[in-house]
């Protein structure tokens, strides 16, 4: 394993998902921002387009606290409320891992 080549492919990753975050925290309560349109803002700051990075941005927030992922046209990544947190729910978006082959 190449180590360094990990380390700084980590950090890419934490780059894109801290600033996915700071987006996320300033939403207010019941307040919601489309994925695709999250993904395009982020990528445009890394050189990406959405496309690229918004299985990737699925991936890390899927069990974001605070937050539920819907799907489709009216969907979006929704800010809840302190009533909704306290309800547990089932995530929405299904992201399913890729197989090992063996």
């Amino acid at each position: 394993m190449n180590r360094e080549h990990v380390e700084l492919s980590l950090e890419k990753i934490r780059k894109i998902f801290e600033k996915a975050s700071l987006r996320i925290e300033a939403l207010k309560p019941g307040e919601k921002i489309p994925a695709t349109v999250l993904a395009e803002q982020i990528a445009k700051e890394e050189d990406m387009n959405g496309p690229q990075l918004y299985p990737t941005l699925l991936f890390l927030i899927k069990d974001y606290p605070g937050v539920k992922v819907k799907r489709g046209a009216q969907g979006g990544i929704y800010k809840l409320s302190q009533d909704e947190v306290a309800q547990p729910s089932t995530p929405e978006v299904e992201v399913k891992e890729p197989e090992l082959k063996s």
